[in-house]
């Protein structure tokens, strides 16, 4: 045989082999094209859809007769969400929405098209659009939107060229490299704090991010899931792959005009009404996508004109291509498993825990789902450090299993939130039983690094088909339910139901008017005195926080404190609480050098990064007051605290001269060596063991013991909710020392202390003292619950 038909003879073999890798590897991905008229009569259906429930009040549709155009601000350049097309028409993912909403409300949205992002926010903030069509909540915007819950979730990932560069994981496997990201995008500056090794490349948009990594400028991209697997697919670059996963996520949701609260009601029905097969057939055309890596036709190519130049290698080229496509697939199914596995834990990730999910629902599988939320997980990554924190999530992790079935599944869908799926149980009983052992599994002392960790969980239960039908509503539904638990004190579980969704829009917009309560002086300080029982003196008050809503009237701090502190407000509080209080005590020690001003402190002031006790005495002397001016209460709760900033802080306070009692005593689960390890001072009995104190009453001799005790331990004894002559007698008589409540005097505000105090020393009101309390702040008000 010649060598001409040699070479053609191989090179006729070459093209049906690359002919056949192009085959056998597939072509690039093709864009969808969204203009055809099939597809407008597939999201028209969906759009256009009468067959739904939803019901207004009479409110809603009266506010909507009557403003049937809503000013809508967008986003004009984020693909899928939102665009404006070339002929002026808005589209996208959060423009199908907003179109079923103008259905089914029978309102019309005048949209702000040329507006960029930057003048929308600024708009909205001004109060000059209605609503804004798809945004992630922060603590800003809700200055001034109500937010909708989110009908969307958006990782944040990582993109690379996987063939050539292989699978990253996360962002620690980026240190020391390079990653292209939207310049002002959430992800750049939390990952510029926390990751200062990361060479950022700041560009303008996604597609120009993504193009630096396929060109090779860049390592990898890290950003929004679903703009970035649209702009691969609409720019072609399949050489680009999902290569790992992120802390970070984003929420989008419909933000609403604050002062339009009819409106956010209506939209949030609206909302609601969309069905499951509705939201996922425009979910599926606008995020339907695949950015797995995979090997392309060019690939193909390349390997191709290595065989024609290498003609006697031919035979070994094809055995290496063929172990090269093992390779290849095996590393794609390693890609795929360590996608959807929790890292830290080995648990399902939020990925695998929805896959999961939607599994159950397709195949109509009936089961319940627990939201479980460890109880002050942030405190100990606070005191103990976050690789303390990440240890105990993994002990966690670990117990939950143990009380879970084999065919169950653990999820840790991101922080100290776990999630567990008990397909084909739906028994009360069952469920119960199971809520039960892992709360009283995880109840138990953790004993980490030397380290006793005590933590408990609040578990929120929902169960399919009972409670709903879509997964993104059961977990918000569980979420709720996880939430009422908190509510109800922690450490139990809570079956989801319906009127929570109102209890937590209700939670909402109260937490949105508190962050902004302080900066717009409605808090106010009311005044309780603390009488002497012995020579019937006043030298002591405590000092009330009082929240004067504009709209609400007076919030009890029962409500609005334990807010406070879930949303790290507390400390803010606590600061203008012991600045107005000692402003006060100012005025009042002009007359009374020993008059001491109690103030109620929370126990996270005394954690790590709380309040500055230092700073607290330093002020105490500029305004001319000493240590012993000064009352602390705190709860006996604050005594049993491990950390060692809390038992630093408690010395302090007692080198400094500046005295603590403990409020509500006999409630809580004070050890008696506590009292004496930290030199308290005081003992406040609770008004529970004083409303019903008689003669005749079996809380006497509870009321003597704990007065005798305090005394013997060095601490005088403070009694609450003395409302009668007969509770004070049998106090004084018991030599409790110290009495307060209704029957001295509700609190009152400044001027009125003032004058309570004047009246309270006066000769002409001796006998009044003596027989009974003061006329002029008794009333039939009902006591406003004490905090802070």
């Amino acid at each position: 045989m010649t060598q001409k038909p040699i070479i053609s003879y191989i090179f006729a073999l070459a093209v049906l082999i690359l002919t056949l890798l192009a085959v056998y590897l597939g072509s690039p991905i093709v864009p969808k094209v969204i203009t055809t008229e099939s597809v407008k009569t597939q999201i028209n259906s969906v759009i256009y859809n009468d067959n739904y429930s939803l019901k207004l009040t009479n409110e809603e549709k009266e506010y909507l007769t009557e403003n049937p155009v809503i000013k809508l601000g967008i986003d004009r350049a984020f693909p899928p969400f939102g665009s404006i097309t070339a002929d002026g028409n808005y589209i996208g993912f959060s423009a199908d929405y907003m179109r079923i909403l103008e259905h089914r409300l029978n309102i019309t949205f005048d949209i702000y098209k040329d507006a960029p992002w930057a003048k929308t926010m600024q708009l909205a903030k001004a109060g000059q659009v209605d609503m804004v069509s798809a945004l992630v909540e922060t603590r800003e915007r809700s200055d001034y939107l109500t937010f909708t819950p989110p009908f969307v979730h958006n990782p944040t990932i990582i993109i690379n060229n996987g063939i050539k560069n292989g699978y990253i994981g996360s962002l620690d496997n980026l240190r020391g490299k390079t990653i292209a990201i939207e310049n002002g995008s959430y992800a750049s500056g939390e990952i510029s704090k926390k990751y200062s090794d990361i060479d950022l490349i700041l560009v303008k948009n996604t597609a120009m991010a993504l193009s630096l990594v396929s060109t090779g400028q860049a390592d990898a991209y890290v950003g929004n899931a679903v703009t970035a697997s649209y702009e691969i697919k609409k720019l072609g670059l399949q050489d680009l792959s999902f290569s790992g996963e992120t802390e970070y996520s984003s929420d989008h949701s419909v933000g609403i005009n604050k002062n339009k609260p009819i409106l956010a009601s209506a939209i949030n029905k609206a909302l609601s009404s969309i069905s499951r097969n509705d939201r996922a057939a425009i979910k599926e055309y606008w995020f339907g996508m695949d950015i797995l890596p995979q090997v392309t036709i060019k690939t193909a190519v390349s390997i191709g004109s290595i065989l024609l130049g290498i003609l006697f290698l031919l035979l070994a080229w094809l055995v290496s291509l063929r172990h090269s496509q093992y390779k290849l697939k095996k590393s794609q199914e390693l890609i795929k498993t360590q996608s959807e596995i929790d890292h830290l834990t080995g648990l399902a990730n939020r990925r695998k825990f929805y896959n999961i999910l939607e599994s159950y629902i397709k195949s109509k599988q009936e089961f319940t789902l627990f939201f479980l939320d460890l109880d002050l997980f942030k405190e100990v990554n606070d005191s103990l450090g976050h690789a303390m924190g990440d240890k105990l999530l993994v002990e966690t992790a670990s117990r939950i299993n143990t009380c879970i079935r084999d065919g169950d599944t653990n999820a840790r869908l991101g922080g100290d939130e776990f999630m567990v799926i008990l397909p084909g149980i739906t028994d009360v009983d069952k469920i119960e039983n199971i809520a039960s052992n892992i709360r009283t599994s995880l109840s138990k002392p953790f004993t980490i690094q030397d380290n006793q960790i005590n933590i408990t969980t609040s578990i929120g239960i929902t169960s399919y088909p009972n409670d709903a039908n879509n997964a993104e509503q059961l977990v918000i539904y569980s979420d709720q339910a996880m939430y009422h638990s908190k509510k109800k004190g922690r450490n139990c579980y809570s079956y989801f139901d319906h009127s929570m969704q109102s209890d937590l829009l209700n939670k909402n917009s109260l937490i949105n008017d508190l962050k902004v309560a302080l900066d717009r002086q409605q808090f106010e300080l009311h005044y309780q005195p603390i009488v002497n029982l012995d020579n019937n003196t006043i030298s002591k008050a405590e000092a009330l926080i009082r929240w004067k809503h504009p709209a609400r009237g007076f919030v009890s701090p029962e409500r609005f404190i334990p807010l406070a502190e879930e949303i790290g407000l507390i400390n803010d509080i606590g600061e203008w609480v012991f600045l107005e209080a000692i402003i006060e005590t100012v005025e009042v020690v002009k007359n009374n050098k020993n008059f001491q001003m109690s103030i109620n402190t929370s126990p996270l002031q005394y954690r790590k990064n709380g309040m500055n006790i230092s700073s607290w005495f330093n002020q105490l002397h500029a305004y001319g007051l000493t240590g012993r001016n000064l009352v602390l209460e705190i709860t006996e709760g604050v005594l049993m605290e491990t950390s060692a900033s809390v038992r630093k802080n408690l010395h302090q306070l007692k080198d400094l001269n500046i005295e603590v009692a403990i409020d509500d005593f006999g409630t809580g689960y004070s050890s008696l060596s506590y009292l004496k390890k930290f030199d308290i001072d005081y003992l406040k009995i609770d008004k529970s063991f004083i409303q019903n104190l008689t003669e005749e009453s079996d809380d006497i001799a509870l009321v003597e013991a704990i007065i005798m005790m305090a005394h013997k331990l060095g601490c005088k004894v403070i009694a609450e909710g003395i409302e009668t002559e007969t509770q004070k007698r049998i106090l004084a008589d018991a030599g409790c020392d110290y009495g307060q409540g209704y029957y001295f005097s509700k609190p009152v505000n400044a001027t009125q202390f003032h004058k309570l105090l004047e009246s309270w020393n006066s000769k002409e009101e001796q006998l009044s003292r003596d027989t009974k309390t003061l006329p002029l702040f008794k009333d039939n008000l009902t006591p406003i619950s004490r905090n802070l």
